[in-house]
């Protein structure tokens, strides 16, 4: 009996473990570091030929998320230390991950290429999308759009972002929207960049105004969710998120976020539903895997966390969380084998 109670009290300090690295608190938005730049570009090497919505993930949830700018490149400053997941989830290309340890210490800007794979052939550049608000399908439409002025400052906003410089960048992002008061890459950008300083009701009214001039575009209403998981709004988030899913219902992402948002609000039932199902969508969606853990954890489920655990170390065996992963595997299975003598 003493030692199924010390088995259980090892288990419980276990939990607020993986939990640090699965749901950040509010101050994350807020806290200055280190910087990564990065470059995207279609394999084997050729030019992106029209925007991509990147997002950076940390702990379970979205931190920012920005679109390339004309050539390809993307920023993110003000990073605690830590470890985080670039991805690119577009419906043209395959799922693309990147994986980054922050420190802004001894690393203070890290640099990113990221190569995609297109999903099918590259259609001509005549290509209109449907639909009254505008879907910018390539550069060239780009710059048909949008006059080269707000192009000019919407880039130099994003290399303001890059090089840490989040106020320079608000200018160059506001001067763009001046310009083109439409331009709703430049609209997502500046709501992350508002964001990441923790304004929160400023980087809300851009996310509403991308949506207002696009509304077909999933990732802005995925960014709203994600605003309001971070103010503990988690009614309005999964509002925002489910109107996501309508746009892209097969996003593993905007699954995942649904299941942080309802296991939030105390659902676990759903939450379980929707993280699974993100993981049908993407195995290899590492995030996930751990909020199952936790999931899993919290209701004392030791079985399936272990099932969850060793999953996610068959599938992501060099993921850099392997190692704490292994760790709670091994603490898991020295408590269950001491609860069963």
């Amino acid at each position: 009996m003493h030692e199924l109670f010390n088995a259980r009290r090892r288990l419980a300090l276990i939990l607020p473990c993986l939990a640090l690295f699965l749901f950040p608190g509010l101050v994350w938005a807020q806290l200055g570091g280190g910087s990564i730049a990065g470059q995207v570009r279609v394999n084997p090497g050729t030019e992106l030929p029209n925007p991509v919505l990147i997002s950076l993930e940390s702990r379970g949830t979205i931190i920012k998320t920005v679109y390339t700018d004309g050539e390809g490149r993307f920023g993110f400053n003000g990073l605690p230390g830590n470890i985080y997941h670039i991805k690119i989830d577009d419906d043209a290309y395959f799922p693309a991950s990147e994986t980054m340890l922050i420190d802004p210490e001894t690393s203070p800007v890290r640099m990113v290429n990221i190569f995609l794979n297109p999903r099918k052939p590259e259609k001509s550049e005549s290509r209109v999308a449907t639909g009254g608000n505008p879907h910018l399908t390539s550069l060239a439409e780009l710059k048909t759009l949008f006059p080269p002025a707000a192009i000019k400052e919407f880039d130099a906003g994003v290399k303001a972002d890059a090089h840490h410089n989040p106020d320079d960048a608000i200018k160059h992002y506001e001067m763009a929207l001046k310009i083109a008061p439409d331009f709703y890459p430049t609209r997502n950008n500046l709501g992350t960049t508002y964001l990441n300083k923790g304004s929160y009701a400023a980087a809300e009214e851009q996310f509403r105004n991308a949506i207002r001039l696009n509304s077909n575009d999933a990732a802005a209403y995925f960014n709203l969710g994600n605003l309001h998981y971070l103010t503990r709004q988690y009614e309005e988030g999964l509002n925002w998120v489910n109107q996501g899913l309508n746009k892209e219902p097969s996003s593993a992402f905007g699954h995942f976020l649904k299941g942080s948002l309802v296991s939030a609000a105390g659902d676990s039932q759903q939450a379980e539903k929707e993280l699974q199902r993100s993981l049908e969508l993407d195995p290899k969606l590492a995030k996930a895997h751990l909020a199952l853990v936790n999931l899993y954890l919290r209701q004392k489920r030791t079985t399936e966390a272990v099932d969850e655990l060793q999953a996610f170390l068959k599938i992501l065996p060099n993921d850099p969380l392997a190692p704490k992963v292994r760790e709670v595997l091994s603490k898991l299975q020295g408590s269950s084998a001491k609860a069963s003598q």
